[in-house]
């Protein structure tokens, strides 16, 4: 298709207009073509501008008739091809539309799907720029905007009261742009920024919409590795009506940028980031409205901070970084990887943890194999010598950086979301790095640790709670228990206290100024209870900047993954991937699958009350301060901790939550979060007493067969070819709604076990639906409230009603990162692409899988994107007769519906169908 030379919307200075702007035409925006356009702006316009025929309305199976605006869950999905070489007309990336209304006759199918734009010199790989992909495939969809949409204010190009969605291609460090004004009608999404016009970053990963006092904002987002893919990510800033700048046909790529690639190579650990090439917003070609803020920064922070835990592992070697990218660093601040992130509930700082080098996850998979030179001895695994470097080819995080943010918006500046702390001097828009501790379990494989790689991250939606608010009655114990009991639900429901009755100066008062982040492969759930402190003030450990403690751990590599707070921030849901398989299926890499306790690798969700640590407010004295920590070590045990063991701690919840509670996890202080639910099957006992992990009941379901790239090495030396040519059994299988117990259901699919996946992804439904028979539901009011300081605090309620009650409900996805398409050996994670459903009481954390979201093809719960029923199947909408496909990230939506955020309350959107 043809395409439009756009200037990232920015119109150009007066200097520059003339011949050029009568050529092009004004502005260069996403709103697409004008009367006011040159002949050639024109004749090279992106946009297809052909309404999209729409999904039909939701139809009430009790009532049969029309559920007015219902609700859907839209799904950033990739293409299934798993070879190196895919058929060009099939192998599209996409947005698909599932309908998720329970009440409707369609639950859980796919209703519609929108593609996006065919643009060549776009994707960096697979194949390079020159390798013949195009931005419409190869992207390896990854994340998008999930807390909140972008709703237009008209003054930054686009369409006053329209909503967007921005979604980014993991691989192909590509951006989009899709106008979700109409969920059942979404068109072609808009090239916002092609992978060739980044200049020092790569590895797109998570976005937010940044505060502004103005109705129009920036999107922001990360990039987690150099523009090679190597160590020094960046967060990066765009106008919300970006469009990528181009040529027939063809993205303007950016040469990147040599000195800070130099600066990048730098920060692995040898000489240290260089002063003044920090920011890179250059204005050229393509590069044209981008702000990579480089995250480095020489912050003399211990890598591994033995004052934060009891149970320090002070071997000399976990005082530095043992991967080859940063291989000898020991101060944080040059590890800069960001990956998740977030902005505290009032906007003012943005907030990301640091997961790993890019082209280390791509490595992973192939450390196994070299057992020889990259792994350390004793540990875990017996008496195994170390290799002779002791280091591995992956090169993992375990910091947080923390960025104060402007609060401004000005159409066409760059630099314009974040402002300097001028904490450090190497690079001012740091205001704190610190890291989180490493535990007391010695692991045979290095990136098993506890601290490494902070994958997940999230921070509280509300500012505070009132003692004794509702919802926040301890019932006299601090662990929360005693507030599930009835006598607990009765004095819960009973408060009067609300939000709104304690002010900052109150003792009343209790902030939530803390912060959650999650070692994916070192498997642990790590809390900060500040956040906000700068680099330059000294903690109640005597560290400088925010303190991080162990809360909940779960094991070595169990992919403790993208987690979700509550908007009430009572829980936490905490999907576990699992990635470990049995030696039935992984012979050559079972060595640590359930070595712990039962269940210990088991697919599951968490559903994790996190009350006990924010009623600690900032923890900031001796007698305040954090107590939770990792579970005492064991010298006896193979971890060398009392992972597993027996919990000591009794159960005062009168049994409703304790047999989700009967492991250690922790040192069982009073402020230890306390799981009340699970979906996926749980632990039931210690080694020697619990069930063991068991294959989900749905077996028989035929997947499509692939060449799994990941295992080769490793599979090869261990002369197990079936772990490598997997046929369609082998990626086959559902979850099942039974077999799970404590749990709910059975995620442990033959594909989740052979190819080392699982849960990954969740997202909290912030949107609602119609009200069920039972009476279960209700759709959502996020409009902020005014607590008598201009500060809008996010609601949780029924629309016209008081804050919700009743089920919550969730959407996981269970697939990571499959690279066959690169091609590449992978992270060797990848999953069985499901989307499921799960449903929590609000009141008590109970759990269940949402068995009755089915898919439409096979009739059992969760829905298969890659079944072999898939792959001979017409997607609605634009898709067609494609294949299968592999879903990441999700969020819910309906017209309408205002999804705020920290500091961002847009206006309403436009709606366009006149049902709400």
């Amino acid at each position: 298709m043809t395409t439009v030379v756009a200037f990232a919307g920015v119109a150009p200075s007066p200097v520059e207009a003339g011949p050029l702007t009568n050529l092009l035409g004004g502005g260069g925006t996403a709103t697409g073509t004008t009367q006011d356009d040159g002949p050639l702006k024109k004749l090279l316009s992106p946009r297809d501008n052909t309404p999209a025929a729409g999904a039909p309305a939701a139809i009430n199976k009790y009532t049969n008739k029309v559920i007015p605006n219902g609700s859907v869950l839209l799904v950033w999905t990739g293409d299934g091809c798993s070879t190196p070489v895919c058929n060009p007309q099939t192998s599209q990336d996409f947005m698909a539309v599932l309908d998720a209304e329970p009440n409707s006759t369609t639950y859980g199918n796919v209703i519609w799907t929108a593609e996006l734009p065919k643009v060549i010199l776009s994707n960096i790989l697979p194949g390079g720029p020159l390798g013949g992909a195009s931005s419409d495939s190869h992207n390896d969809p990854h994340h998008m905007l999930s807390y909140t949409s972008y709703i237009s204010g008209g003054g930054d190009g686009l369409t006053k009261g329209r909503k967007y969605q921005f979604a980014g291609g993991v691989i192909s460090k590509n951006v989009f742009r899709f106008d979700v004004t109409s969920v059942r009608s979404i068109g072609k999404a808009d090239l916002a920024v092609c992978g060739t016009q980044v200049r020092r970053s790569s590895l797109t990963d998570d976005f937010v919409v940044m505060p502004s006092t103005t109705g129009n904002h920036k999107i922001l987002y990360t990039y987690m590795s150099n523009y090679v893919y190597g160590p020094g990510g960046s967060v990066t800033e765009i106008e919300p009506d970006r469009v990528a700048p181009t040529l027939l046909g063809t993205c303007l790529a950016t040469a990147p940028a040599v000195l800070p690639l130099l600066e990048s190579v730098q920060v692995g650990g040898l000489i240290g980031n260089i002063p003044g090439l920090i920011t890179d917003d250059t204005n050229l070609l393509g590069h044209t409205g981008i702000t990579e803020y480089g995250a480095a920064v020489r912050a003399n922070q211990p890598r591994n901070p033995t004052n934060y835990t009891s149970y320090p592992d002070l071997r000399p070697q976990r005082r530095y970084n043992q991967g080859v990218f940063y291989l000898g660093n020991d101060d944080v601040g040059i590890e800069a990887l960001p990956h998740g992130m977030a902005l505290t509930y009032d906007g003012k700082y943005l907030v990301s943890s640091d997961y790993a080098v890019a082209a280390s996850i791509g490595a992973s998979a192939i450390n196994g194999a070299l057992i020889g030179i990259c792994n350390q001895g004793g540990g875990s695994n017996g008496d195994r010598a170390a290799g002779p470097l002791g280091v591995c080819g992956s090169t993992f995080g375990s910091s947080v950086r923390v960025f104060e943010t402007s609060g401004r918006y000005k159409r066409g500046n760059t630099r314009d979301s974040l402002k300097e702390a001028n904490v450090y001097d190497s690079n001012p828009y740091v205001r704190s790095v610190s890291a989180v501790p490493d535990g007391p379990r010695e692991e045979f494989v290095l990136f098993h640790e506890e601290n490494e790689g902070l994958m997940p991250f999230g921070l509280p939606h509300q500012s505070h709670h009132c003692k004794n608010q509702k919802g926040w009655v301890d019932n006299g114990d601090p662990s929360y228990d005693r507030a599930i009991t009835p006598a607990g639900l009765v004095a819960n429901a009973n408060s009067a206290v609300d939000i709104e009755d304690c002010s900052p100066t109150s003792p009343e008062y209790v902030p939530h100024d803390g912060a959650f982040s999650g070692a994916m492969c070192g498997g642990v759930l790590y809390y900060s209870p500040d956040i906000r402190l700068s680099g330059k003030q000294t903690n109640v450990f005597g560290g400088k900047g925010p303190y991080w403690r162990a809360v909940y751990d779960v094991g070595p590599c169990p992919g403790v993954s993208y987690f979700n707070l509550s908007d009430d921030d009572r829980f936490l849901i905490q999907p576990i991937a699992g990635i470990e398989s049995p030696a039935s299926i992984d012979p050559a890499g079972a060595a640590e699958f359930d070595r712990d306790y039962p269940r210990e690798h088991s697919r599951r969700v968490l559903t994790v009350d996190i009350r006990p640590l924010l009623a600690k407010g900032r923890a900031n004295t001796p007698a305040t301060a954090i107590k939770c920590d990792f579970p005492p070590p064991d010298r006896a045990r193979l971890s060398k901790s009392s992972l597993g063991a027996v919990a000591t701690r009794a159960d005062l919840s009168g049994g409703i939550s304790g047999k989700f509670n009967i492991l250690k996890h922790n040192n069982e202080a009073d402020d230890c979060p306390r799981i009340r639910g699970a979906v996926g099957q749980f632990e039931n006992g210690p080694t020697g007493l619990g069930s063991p992990t068991t294959l989900s009941s749905n077996s028989t379901q035929r997947g499509v067969g692939y060449v799994r790239e990941a295992q080769l090495i490793q599979e090869v030396l261990a002369v197990n070819l079936g772990g490598i040519l997997l046929d369609g059994t082998k990626t086959g299988g559902e979850p099942s709604g039974t077999g799970g117990t404590p749990g709910s259901g059975n995620l442990n699919s033959l594909q989740n076990m052979h190819t080392h996946g699982g849960p990954h992804f969740t997202v909290i439904d912030r949107v609602g639906y119609q009200k069920t028979p039972s009476n279960e539901g209700g759709y959502m009011d996020l409009t902020p409230k005014d607590n008598g300081s201009g500060l809008g605090v996010p609601r949780d309620a029924v629309v016209g009603g008081a804050p919700a009650q009743g089920v919550q409900r969730y959407a996981f996805i269970q697939y990571f990162v499959e690279l066959n398409h690169v091609p590449g050996p992978g992270t060797g994670s990848d999953g069985d692409r499901t989307i499921c459903v799960g449903k929590y009481d609000r009141r008590t954390g109970a759990t269940v899988l949402d068995t009755s979201f089915t898919d439409e093809l096979l009739g059992t719960p969760c829905i298969d994107f890659d079944s072999a029923a898939r792959d001979d199947w017409y997607w609605p909408g634009a898709r067609g007769k494609k294949g299968t496909a592999k879903p990441h990230a999700a969020v819910f939506e309906r017209d309408g519906a205002a999804l705020f955020g920290p500091g961002y309350y847009p206006a309403a959107p436009l709606d366009l169908d006149g049902s709400k």
